[in-house]
């Protein structure tokens, strides 16, 4: 991204509240985006989930509030400075990083041919429990819901939905489970076996540092997300599979790694 492009993008959100000041992406869409902004007619999206936001708050341009705070940094990168957020601070060099990343390269060429580590974590707890999952371009939405549904109370009863990011009750993808696709009975609707990853990718230009997200039930946001740790290609994949040796896996995908609760 151009320096311009960035400043235009990001601001630092001047509030009397809390003991840091918070980062705002003022591209965001907030009414499809995370839950984070909380007073949707405010502009944009802000990085975190710390603090509410206030109409009495101030935007400024991270060369402005350096001049301000008098410290010297003049662009989103390395460690926050201690009067900025640093969950926020952190998601904006992410977002940076995953722009440069697409722009550059052969991104586009590769998209549908490769495969991905995918951490999915339950939302509220993502801290405490992750399950890593690595797919090939072949597998198929499916078999990853049969292995999320693996380390979930998730099955048959519970209607789910596969979208992109924060997607909650509108998703891009409307991917669900063939069981729910027969019951439903919406051409809008895609069954989760005729959706593999490699079209997931080329749709969505999945790459590090991405995310899908899985909403269940409906009634209250409550959903599993994933953040595309690694890009593999098929060799890679191969290998990784015969060094790891996983316990639990479908045909062509399985799940490698995990953090489980105390």
């Amino acid at each position: 991204m151009t320096e311009t492009a960035t400043t235009d993008r990001f601001v630092i959100e001047v509030s009397r509240v809390g003991t840091v000041d918070h980062i705002v992406d003022l591209e965001a869409d907030p009414a499809s985006g995370p839950s984070y902004s909380f007073r949707r007619e405010l502009p944009g999206e802000k990085l975190c989930n710390r603090s509410t936001r206030s109409p009495a708050s101030e935007h400024i341009d991270l060369q402005d509030y350096a001049d301000w705070k008098a410290f010297d940094k003049t662009a989103f990168e390395g460690d926050a400075p201690d009067e900025v957020c640093s969950y926020c601070w952190n998601e904006v060099v992410e977002r940076i990083e995953r722009v440069e990343q697409h722009a550059s390269g052969d991104i586009g060429e590769r998209l549908g041919t490769v495969g991905y580590r995918l951490r999915w974590k339950q939302k509220g707890r993502a801290r405490e429990e992750w399950y890593d999952t690595v797919v090939r371009p072949k597998t198929t939405m499916a078999e990853l819901d049969a292995l999320v549904c693996r380390f979930t109370t998730l099955d048959d009863l519970h209607l789910r939905m596969y979208g992109l990011e924060d997607e909650y009750l509108d998703s891009t993808l409307n991917v669900i489970p063939d069981l729910q696709f027969a019951e439903v009975d919406d051409p809008s609707y895609r069954k989760a076996s005729e959706m593999t990853i490699a079209d997931i990718a080329e749709r969505a230009a999945l790459w590090k540092g991405d995310r899908l997200s899985m909403v269940y039930d409906f009634g209250t946001p409550s959903h599993y997300y994933c953040i595309v740790k690694e890009v593999y290609d098929p060799r890679q994949i191969e290998k990784l599979l015969e060094e790891r040796d996983p316990t639990v896996a479908t045909e062509t995908a399985a799940i490698i790694d995990e953090k489980r609760p105390l």
